[in-house]
């Protein structure tokens, strides 16, 4: 997130913005007309909110007294920048110091899974109609986090793998998903993320799938290569940290690269890389183009924390 003096700037997935009122009725303002959002109030929550080009306030009715209201964005950074030019308040309204964050953070390096693409689908076919369907707050990992009690940052891109994007027709692309690690915002080049701002305890990697699903596949020795280069860029930007790669169950021949990557990081002298495999859902748990829906999502994260806890000891 870009932040000035006049409004935050943002595409990545679940970005979030939380504030404290004293206030019964508030209007959150957006330039956006691309992107969904979901409105918690006190922890419940309330509505998804679709931006709409030509408006800029949206009403938010609290009640009296104090309220903790919190604003995640359910699209990934495929439908564009949005953009949160504040919340205007009613004569009398007072904003609150807010609650200190969670002291645990976890950063995940993705594609549509990580986003969440899909997970509200109303079932496989959603007829080209992905916007009201993608939900980032309820993918896998954000759920993942939730669990253990830590904050997240989903860098992910729809689409995009470790060395070749979904149906590129070579064995690889010119601008996969490690292309943009290290951006504020993936469309813009000149915005630095300032990797100091929000170090994490534990970076999650689950990139393959769109290496893979569609034909030509990178080599082994391309693909595992592709892997390497991005955790050099993660230990470049924060130093040696765990870092886990992540795989389903759906490419056996993936979860057999991510593997021997892990041992090779490891025969380098990186014992901070660990693999760990979830159990991809079955097809009652898939909504869009085959992708989790949110109970698939849930069970993919129950595995991943129980993976996480011995890892971190939390």
């Amino acid at each position: 997130m870009q932040v000035d003096s006049t409004a935050a700037l943002y595409d990545w997935a679940d970005v979030r913005i939380e504030f404290k009122v004293n206030a019964a009725q508030i209007e959150l303002l957006f330039s956006d007309g691309k992107n969904d959002y979901n409105l918690f109030v006190d922890g419940q929550f309330q509505r998804a909110i679709s931006t709409a080009s030509g408006t800029t306030a949206y009403p938010v009715t609290l009640g009296q007294g104090e309220h903790q209201v919190l604003v995640t964005k359910r699209t990934g950074p495929n439908f564009g920048s949005g953009r949160f030019q504040g919340v205007r308040l009613p004569q009398g309204g007072q904003l609150l110091d807010l609650a200190p964050r969670p002291a645990r953070r976890i950063e995940f390096i993705g594609d549509s899974y990580t986003v969440g693409y899909g997970n509200e689908g109303p079932g496989l076919d959603c007829q080209g109609n992905y916007r009201p369907y993608e939900n980032s707050y309820s993918s896998f990992a954000p759920i993942t986090a939730r669990a253990l009690q830590a904050e997240s940052h989903s860098v992910a891109i729809s689409g995009f793998g470790a060395v070749r994007n979904y149906g590129d027709a070579n064995t690889t692309s010119a601008m996969p998903m490690p292309f943009y690690y290290g951006r504020t915002l993936m469309e813009r080049a000149d915005l630095a993320w300032n990797f100091q701002a929000w170090v994490p305890h534990l970076v999650v990697i689950k990139l393959g799938t769109n290496d893979h699903s569609t034909e030509p596949q990178p080599s082994a020795d391309v693909f595992i290569r592709g892997v390497h280069g991005l955790i050099t860029q993660v230990n470049n930007a924060y130093g040696h940290l765990p870092i886990i790669l992540l795989a389903d169950s759906s490419l056996p021949q993936l979860v057999t690269r991510m593997q021997t990557a892990m041992q090779q990081q490891r025969s380098m002298g990186n014992d901070q890389v660990h693999f760990v495999q979830v159990t991809h859902p079955p097809q009652s748990q898939l909504g869009c183009d085959w992708h989790p829906l949110i109970a698939g999502h849930q069970a993919m994260a129950n595995e991943l924390v129980a993976a996480i806890k011995p890892i971190l000891n939390w």
